[in-house]
C-alpha cells in the first residue's frame, strides 16, 4: 500500500464549472479527500501581455503518492494551456483531520 504523505496541491481554472467537474472527478477517483475552490483575481503575463482575470483557485487535499494521477486528471479537464499546477507538503496537522484525509482515499 502507498505511504502517505499530505499534500495540498492548487490549480486555478477560468470557471467554476470547470472547477466543479475536476473536483467531482478527483473525490470519484478517491485522489483527493476534499477540494475547496474561490473565486480570486489573477494578474500574470502570458505570451508578452500583462493580463488580469477571475479564476477559480482549487486547494486539493490529497497525499504525494497521488499527485501524478492528479496532475493527469487536471490536465485532462483543464480548458488553459498551461495551467498552475503545484504541490505542497504538509508537515503538520491535526492528527485526526491527517486520519480522515488518509481513510478517504483508501490509504
Amino acid at each position: 500500500m502507498p505511504t502517505f504523505k499530505p499534500v495540498i496541491i492548487t490549480t486555478t481554472t477560468a470557471t467554476r464549472e470547470e472547477a466543479e467537474k475536476i473536483a467531482l472527478a478527483l473525490l470519484q477517483n478517491q485522489i483527493a479527500a476534499c477540494v475547496q475552490y474561490e473565486t480570486v483575481t489573477s494578474h500574470y503575463v502570458w505570451q508578452d501581455e500583462v493580463c488580469r482575470d477571475e479564476e477559480i483557485r482549487m486547494v486539493i487535499k490529497s497525499s504525494r503518492c497521488h499527485y501524478k494521477a492528479v496532475e493527469k486528471l487536471i490536465l485532462a479537464y483543464h480548458s488553459y494551456d498551461c495551467p498552475q499546477i503545484l504541490m505542497q507538503p504538509v508537515s503538520r496537522g491535526l492528527s485526526a483531520y491527517l486520519r480522515w484525509m488518509k481513510a478517504q482515499m483508501g490509504l
